[in-house]
């Protein structure tokens, strides 16, 4: 992964349905290296940082939507924007993590 920013596109699909739902969090590198440097996680990868940081958020945004029952989750990595949020402001922020619900 290139050494910018990370975006983690997190699925959610329940079990009954094809419905998906899906959250885009932003997480800039300069939160990437602290958490590298608070708690010495230099042999993690930058993707599984992003994923532990983005996971609370979109948690947060599935856990105050409407209810799926069972579901699985997904998670996608890019350096760039998905296409769907490139002019789109974040409809969540919590720090310096930003959030677009799909």
């Amino acid at each position: 992964m290139a050494t910018g920013d990370i975006y983690v596109q997190v699925t959610a699909s329940p079990d009954t349905s094809h419905r998906s739902k899906s959250v885009v969090v932003l997480v800039p590198r300069k939160i990437i290296e602290e958490h590298k440097s608070k708690i010495g996680t230099k042999k993690r990868d930058d993707q599984s940082i992003a994923r532990s940081l983005a996971d609370p958020l979109a948690s947060y945004v599935f856990t105050h939507r409407a209810t799926f029952g069972s579901f699985k989750v997904d998670h996608f990595f890019s350096a760039a924007p998905p296409p769907e949020i490139a002019s789109e402001s974040p409809e969540l922020t919590r720090g310096d993590l930003k959030a677009w619900v799909l």
